[in-house]
């Protein structure tokens, strides 16, 4: 079960550390500091191989949750941050972090859940009233807690339905501090419902 209730766009973000300067094939290799749901999605297992091609620039790219990756561009480690959480990216930018913004591509967000459907949420369009009804049953929910752009919506949706961030240390909720792949395998396990995005769940 899954239901559509927002939007995200994925945005690419040129880090400080990189210059202003493009890279180029002398400079052989960039790091690119990505969110783990794009890793997960497969896009650039397909994509880099055609970069490389083109441009003869190795990516070795680091997977982490959106807030992670860009404490990676903070600290100076990678050269791009492809991530999703525009209030946290505008502050890379304002603080002198970042030195270019481009939107890359939307998604959306689902919540999905066991057939099972102990909060009986199956179909439902409002995302508040969804979440509220999965706190009122205690029905189990795996966070992937891991300060990306995924958890911070996640936290978001729970304050905006109601839901005290006490309740949110009751045994029904389950913070996994992880990707997206690993969370999903967690919720799989324990027949709980997730928030996730679209494309890197499919």
């Amino acid at each position: 079960m899954a239901f559509r209730f927002s939007s995200l766009t994925l945005a690419l973000v040129l880090s400080a550390a990189a210059g202003s300067a493009p890279a180029t094939a002398q400079d052989r290799s960039i790091v690119v500091a990505s969110t783990t749901s794009t890793q997960d999605s497969g896009l650039f297992g397909y994509l880099l191989p055609m970069f490389k091609a083109r441009t003869g620039i190795d990516v070795k790219v680091i997977a982490q949750g959106t807030g992670q990756a860009l404490d990676t561009a903070r600290r100076g480690d990678a050269d791009v941050v492809f991530v999703h959480a525009r209030s946290q990216e505008e502050k890379f930018l304002a603080e002198g972090f970042g030195v270019k913004r481009f939107d890359v591509m939307y998604n959306d967000f689902v919540v999905i859940g066991p057939k099972s459907d102990p909060a009986k949420i199956a179909g439902m369009k409002d995302a508040d009233a969804a979440m509220r009804k999965i706190a009122e049953a205690k029905a189990p929910f795996v966070s992937r807690g891991d300060r990306s752009g995924t958890n911070m919506a996640e936290l978001r949706l729970w304050k905006s339905a109601g839901v005290a961030p006490a309740a949110l240390k009751e045994s029904w909720y389950r913070d996994t501090g992880s990707g997206l792949g690993p969370a999903l395998n967690t919720a799989a396990s324990m027949h709980a419902s997730i928030l996730a995005a679209r494309g890197p769940r499919l």
